[in-house]
């Protein structure tokens, strides 16, 4: 399973627009800390306005009547000062949050789909995040996450740069998801330590070493 936005996301094009104008907003922190807290409760006002948009077609469909989103949302504040900053940037703030509240959403149903067609096979485990290419190393870096049905505890197996080589590390690691995802029992995540190896072999190894260890524990 993968959490990327799903292939033909009618937003993908449209984010890359979005989050260049948020990042425009950040320097008005400075330069006029009270405008841009006026544009940050703006922007929250326009994000709120689209909590009904319930998905990414819905969201570039609104993206189409962005000015009345924005008007509206303004009349609601009655916030002149953020309304002083360029109307695009506003907009495009708030349509990037509600896109990544939307993904989220997107990822934790993909989540809970993923538990319950494992439990209902009678498996162990449930992979309920996976994405980026085993092959590519650091270009697009792989993370993989397993949970274990019976305990909670996940095994999350990444590969990340090496601080001091920058050339890819492969690291096996436990979390605890909780009671939200697992019948979490009294079992210490930390108490399972990381396996790092530069050794791309050896990291599947390490993988289904640390989900023994969770079975044991668990049994």
């Amino acid at each position: 399973m993968s959490n990327r936005s799903p292939a033909g996301d009618p937003t993908a094009v449209l984010a890359a627009h979005w989050s260049e104008s948020e990042r425009r907003l950040y320097p008005v922190a400075t330069t006029n800390p009270d405008a841009y807290q006026s544009a940050v409760r703006l922007v929250r006002a326009v994000a709120d306005a689209l909590a009904e948009v319930e998905d990414l077609d819905a969201l570039a469909e609104q993206w189409e009547r962005r000015s009345d989103v924005v008007d509206g949302a303004l009349r609601v504040t009655g916030d002149i000062a953020g309304y002083r900053l360029p109307e695009p940037e506003i907009a495009g703030a708030a349509f990037a949050m509600r896109r990544r509240e939307l993904l989220a959403e997107l990822a934790e149903r993909r989540r809970r789909d993923c538990i319950a067609a494992a439990r209902e096979a009678g498996q162990a485990w449930a992979v309920i995040h996976e994405q980026g290419d085993l092959d590519s190393g650091l270009v697009d870096p792989y993370q993989r996450i397993e949970l274990h049905l019976a305990t909670g505890l996940a095994v999350v197996s990444t590969v990340e740069p090496d601080p001091s080589t920058m050339k890819p590390a492969y690291v096996v690691m436990v979390a605890a998801l909780g009671d939200e995802h697992g019948e979490t029992a009294d079992l210490d995540a930390a108490s399972f330590g990381d396996v790092e190896t530069s050794d791309r072999e050896l990291f599947e190894d390490h993988r289904l070493t640390m989900k023994g260890r969770i079975e044991a524990a668990g049994s």
